[in-house]
């Protein structure tokens, strides 16, 4: 059985050394190590039927040339691909121009954000967050916006529990610091909110959102619009143009729409006015509101401002559909980088 066995593996590797292609190759490795067909499997299943003297040796020298037979054939497989792929095992050619790595950067919503507040942090705000899970009460009644108001439909609202809704604005951020912290109170709100919004160019069902608040004794209107359009020179530049028009929100009275008129400067140095444009609603805050978190509104008056990040991130780079922040295209985020 020996014998047999070394003239089985001389004459398996003489024609693992003569194939001259992969397909070739692998037929030899079925003639000779298939399960079902090859002639080495074939001798290691007949070894329970030998002399139980002989087995061990038969076994163990069946078990040295399957081994070697199996490292010849891919010595021989990795021949053949060089071959068929001259260079392919070669070093690298160091005259080739290097792949561009991925370079990360900061989303221009989250930079408009970062931007926003850096600016109201400046002028003395503080930042704080709240639950995107509200109540009704936190979300609507303690704003001054009763339940059977539109804007506390389903149609309009995402519900999740009778009572319990994924916020429609930051506002409620509002009365839960007013809840917390007596006035004075300056404070910046960002965060994520959720409405029944149609996915189109200017909307989606959910988006980040910036809302400032101003609780103090003696805070009038003056001081509403002077901020405010700080803020705008320094975000837009020092040529830009405020004004206020008058709006209608539950919780501020009066309220007033907040337009934009920027002065961009082209490559050439050419300069160009824009047309007025909408970039948040504002107000004074509502003596109802006051009253509902337990502040005297004989005493304290505010004023209140919101805006959505993605739509200044929209103006500032001159992008005119909002859904290109969600798509996570890196032709257009590379542009940002």
């Amino acid at each position: 059985m020996t014998e047999e066995l070394q003239r089985l593996e001389a004459e398996a590797l003489a024609a693992i050394r003569d194939a001259s292609a992969a397909n070739a190759l692998e037929q030899v490795r079925v003639r000779y190590l298939g399960r079902k067909e090859g002639r080495l499997s074939a001798i290691l299943r007949g070894l329970g039927r030998m002399a139980p003297e002989e087995r061990p040796k038969a076994g163990a020298e069946a078990n040295r040339i399957k081994a070697a037979l199996a490292r010849a054939l891919d010595e021989r497989a990795a021949s053949l691909a060089e071959t068929a792929n001259p260079g392919s095992a070669a070093e690298p050619d160091l005259s080739l121009p290097p792949r561009r790595r991925w370079q990360g950067s900061v989303h221009p919503v989250s930079r408009a954000i970062a931007d926003v507040w850096a600016i109201f942090r400046s002028l003395g705000f503080t930042r704080v967050r709240g639950p995107e899970a509200e109540t009704e009460w936190y979300n609507f009644v303690a704003l001054n916006t009763p339940l059977d108001h539109p804007a506390a439909d389903e149609q309009d609202t995402l519900y999740l529990a009778p009572g319990l809704l994924l916020r429609s604005h930051t506002s409620p951020v509002q009365i839960r610091t007013l809840e917390r912290h007596p006035p004075p109170v300056r404070i910046v709100a960002p965060g994520m909110v959720y409405r029944r919004d149609t996915y189109d160019a200017t909307h989606t069902p959910a988006f980040a959102q910036i809302e400032g608040l101003v609780v103090d004794e003696g805070v009038t209107f003056v001081d509403f619009k002077a901020t405010l359009a700080e803020f705008a020179r320094r975000f837009w530049g020092p040529d830009t143009q405020v004004r206020f028009r008058p709006s209608f929100f539950p919780f501020t009275e009066p309220s007033a729409e907040v337009d934009v008129k920027r002065v961009v400067v082209r490559e050439d140095g050419s300069r160009e006015e824009t047309g007025w444009i909408e970039v948040m609603g504002a107000g004074m805050v509502d003596p109802a509101v006051l009253e509902n978190v337990g502040c005297d509104p004989e005493r304290y008056t505010g004023w209140a401002f919101g805006m959505g990040p993605a739509r200044v991130a929209m103006l500032r780079h001159g992008i005119r559909d909002i859904r290109l922040f969600f798509e996570n295209d890196m032709r257009f985020l590379r542009q940002f980088a």
